[in-house]
């Protein structure tokens, strides 16, 4: 499915065994931001993509850490296009807490991480196994 799929890694294969299956590359979220930069857009069509790290990237920041979670949603929107037009599915994997109220938030140590800054605040869903998780397509939205 192209876009994101926001997940904590307790629903992830091995860890829980009929958790959904992890995409097989793996990057740091900072890394993924430099990818998305580069010229020409690296990524081949169909790629799927498992995003570790974004956690720690916002709570270094602190207390910055809206400012960064505003910046890299404009990132993410700049090369939505492009991620579409190559049919990306990415999942983003959080270690903490995912946590749905008056926005999305990531429930990191002893912090409140701004995830819907990011991603705005999508509705849970699960899958036939009842693994929660967030989808948000490339434009950052979730109709």
């Amino acid at each position: 499915m192209p876009g994101y799929v926001l997940l904590e890694s307790t629903m992830l294969r091995p860890v829980k065994g009929d958790g959904i299956e992890p995409h097989p590359e793996q990057l740091g979220f900072l890394d993924f931001l430099r990818e998305l930069a580069a010229d020409p857009f690296l990524f081949p069509r169909f790629a799927q993509v498992r995003l570790v790290g974004l956690e720690e990237v916002l709570d270094a920041s602190r207390p910055d850490e809206v400012v960064l979670a505003s910046e890299v949603h404009r990132r993410l929107r700049q090369a939505a296009s492009e991620m579409d037009q190559k049919l990306l599915s990415v999942q983003v994997v959080f270690r903490g807490r995912l946590v749905r109220g008056d926005t999305l938030w990531s429930e990191f140590g002893n912090h409140r991480l701004p995830i819907g800054n990011i991603f705005g605040s999508p509705p849970p869903r699960t899958d036939p196994r009842g693994n929660r998780f967030f989808a948000v397509n490339f434009n950052l939205t979730h109709a």
